[in-house]
This record gives structure tokens, C-alpha cells and sequence, in this order.
């Protein structure tokens, strides 16, 4: 009984720590990195025409590296809110959340003649704002990832369980390996350069984050449409 009581504690003040430490590194560094970036592009106009190809192109590489480093950033400093800021239990529409999704993603839908189908969407006890960053981070996701040769086609289906609410959302994109379902919920975990898709690999890890939080499970099967991902998870109707 006193060793569980012990490996529990520590367990908890790895965790406090953790937290601690991601919500330091993630906030203290985002003013440096903000300035060296700004600074940088300060610098190329100042000295415009009389760069170098080479002088060019090292600053281009300091303000990408730098804008990269604020996403990632950013991103930490997300999961490391989802850990230190209290959670909201309250009635959830999900038809709004749906709502702010649609809205959010509709220029990129539009640019690419996408399309978002989902049906009625059901009411849940959950944090709302963290309701938007699972479901936008999801469909986020299956935008990123579209292919080439075809138009994103992204389809949410919504099944009711006895103690829960069973969501899956499916795209024709360009799918991932089974052996590396796992690998896209870790912080900044990428399969794919930053020249073929962008982004720091943070989105299904929120995802995820907020699923747990909520007593569900998130996980990855193919969509079944000839390539292509399905995201599907669980929330409880009463977290």
C-alpha cells in the first residue's frame, strides 16, 4: 500500500513537472523566436537590393526556421493548456461546434472545391472550446492531407451508444500506414517533409489529449474509399 502511495505521487509530480516544464519552454520562448524572426525580415528590407544570393538566402532560412519554431511553439503551448487550465463541464451543442468548424475551414473547402458532410449533431456534457480543437483539428487533418488528383471529400458520421457517443470521420486522402497509427498522436511526430505537407504534427495529438480528457478513446482505421484515413473516437455523453 505505501509503495502504490509512493509510485502515485511520483507519477504525479512527473506529471506536474512535465507540465510545468512544457508551459515554461513553450511561453518563454515564444518572444526570443518572435524577435529573431522579425528581425530578420527588418534586416532584408534595410538591405534589399544589395544582398547576395547567399545573404538572401540564409535570411530566408533564419525567418522559415524561425516561423517554424513558432508553430511549434505554439503547439506545445496548446497541449500544455489542455493540462494546466481547468476543463469546462457544461451542455455541449455539437451542431454549433460543427458550426464554428465549418466556418473556419470553408475558405480552404472552397479553394480546393471540398466538401464537410456531417448530420445532426448531438448535445453532450463537455468543454466547448475544447469540442472546436477536436473536431477542427480532425478535419484539419483530413484537409492537409488531401491528394492531389482529387478534391477533398470529408464525411462524419455520428453513431449513439448506451453511454456514449461513437464519431467517425472519414476522408479520401492520402491515408497512412497501419504500422504508423500510433506514431501520428505524439507531440510533433511528422511523416511527411515540410516541402510535401506543412504543419508540426500537433493536431491528432490535441485531438487525442482532448478525447481522454472527455473518458473517450480516439483511434485510426482506413476510410475504405480507395485510400484515404478514418479518425474515429468516443465521448462520453456525461463527462
Amino acid at each position: 500500500m505505501h509503495d502504490d502511495l509512493m509510485t502515485a505521487r511520483t507519477t504525479t509530480d512527473a506529471e506536474e513537472e512535465f507540465r510545468d516544464f512544457a508551459y515554461i519552454v513553450s511561453h518563454d520562448l515564444a518572444g526570443p523566436v518572435r524577435s529573431m524572426v522579425a528581425f530578420s525580415q527588418i534586416l532584408k528590407e534595410q538591405i534589399g537590393e544589395n544582398l547576395t544570393d547567399d545573404d538572401q538566402l540564409h535570411l530566408d532560412l533564419i525567418v522559415d526556421s524561425g516561423q517554424k519554431l513558432t508553430e511549434m511553439i505554439q503547439g506545445l503551448l496548446a497541449f500544455s493548456r489542455l493540462n494546466t487550465v481547468p476543463r469546462v463541464s457544461t451542455v455541449c451543442d455539437l451542431e454549433i461546434v460543427m458550426a464554428r468548424c465549418y466556418m473556419e475551414a470553408q475558405p480552404r473547402l472552397d479553394a480546393t472545391k471540398g466538401l464537410l458532410n456531417y448530420p445532426r449533431m448531438p448535445e453532450i456534457t463537455a468543454d466547448p472550446a475544447r469540442m472546436f480543437t477536436l473536431f477542427y483539428a480532425v478535419i484539419d487533418n483530413a484537409l492537409k492531407f488531401r491528394r492531389d488528383d482529387a478534391a477533398p471529400d470529408i464525411r462524419i458520421q455520428v453513431e449513439e451508444k448506451p453511454d456514449c457517443w461513437l464519431f467517425r470521420v472519414s476522408d479520401n486522402g492520402v491515408g497512412i500506414d497501419p504500422m504508423f497509427y500510433d506514431d501520428v498522436f505524439r507531440p510533433l511526430r511528422k511523416l511527411h517533409t515540410d516541402d510535401a505537407y506543412p504543419g508540426v504534427g500537433m493536431g491528432l495529438t490535441l485531438a487525442r489529449k482532448i478525447v481522454i480528457q472527455h473518458g473517450g478513446q480516439i483511434w485510426l482505421e482506413p476510410s475504405g474509399r480507395g485510400g484515404g484515413l478514418m479518425v474515429a473516437f468516443t465521448l462520453t455523453k456525461a463527462s
